[in-house]
């Protein structure tokens, strides 16, 4: 029994530990990111990309062609995403020209 309270006691230390250490892991990020940016106003870095992480940069002609999309249920969902994407644009364009045809008269 008395393993066991020592088992849980340096769990419950190193969960404190592990909180302490997350939370100062998240303060330097932060730190980090912000003499990044510092820095990238300086020089004229590079730009960034998704997720802060600097991009790369490529001549145009030099862009990675994706790999085409076989997949039948991929292909499906992408013609319905398109779909659904092209009814809500027009309807908003319908609203659109309806609400400037009820203000001009």
């Amino acid at each position: 029994m008395d393993q066991i309270g020592k088992i849980v006691a340096a769990n419950e230390t190193l969960q404190r530990e592990n909180r302490d250490l997350t939370a100062e892991n998240e303060r330097l990020r932060a730190q980090l990111q912000e003499i990044g940016s510092a820095l990238g106003r300086l020089t004229g870095g590079p730009r960034r990309g998704r997720g802060g992480r600097i991009a790369d940069v490529q001549a145009p002609t030099e862009r990675r062609r994706r790999k085409p999309i076989t997949d039948p249920e991929m292909l499906e969902r992408r013609r319905q995403a398109l779909a659904k994407a092209r009814a809500a644009r027009a309807e908003r364009l319908a609203a659109a020209k309806a609400a400037g045809n009820g203000s001009s008269g």
